[in-house]
């Protein structure tokens, strides 16, 4: 006679088997929040294969910025701008000049933000 209770001892005899392995570690990167400042009208098309390649990469990319935008306009939208808890800013000289880029990195300095700033011209082929 069968009885199905039988069955159930053979359970622990399988599972060692189909359990995972306990020293699989997988290391997960974390996600990089990348702000591109550009005047999005003049140089969108240009820089939108750059955001593809840092989507790609594992970032969240977000491109602000519109023609003839000032120091004090970047600065009175940097605190929308760093709600994600953004990483690295990438600049454009092509927005606000030098002053622009100037005025970022004081406000970031004065909030004590660790996010680096970069500037797109550096990054760019010359």
């Amino acid at each position: 006679m069968y009885r199905p209770w039988f069955s159930l001892l053979f359970i622990p005899l399988l599972a060692p088997a189909c359990a995972p392995a306990e020293n699989t570690v997988e290391e997960v990167l974390p996600v990089r929040h990348v702000v591109i400042l550009t005047d999005t009208l003049q140089n969108g098309h240009l820089i939108a294969g750059f955001r593809d390649s840092l989507t790609e990469a594992g970032n969240r990319v977000l491109i602000s910025g519109y023609p003839g935008e000032t120091a004090e306009a970047i600065t009175a939208r940097l605190p929308w701008l760093l709600q994600p808890g953004v990483d690295l800013f990438i600049y454009d000289q092509k927005l606000a000049g030098k002053p622009g880029e100037d005025s970022l990195r004081n406000y970031l300095d004065r909030m004590a933000h660790p996010a680096e700033v970069i500037s797109l011209q550096r990054l760019s082929p010359q």
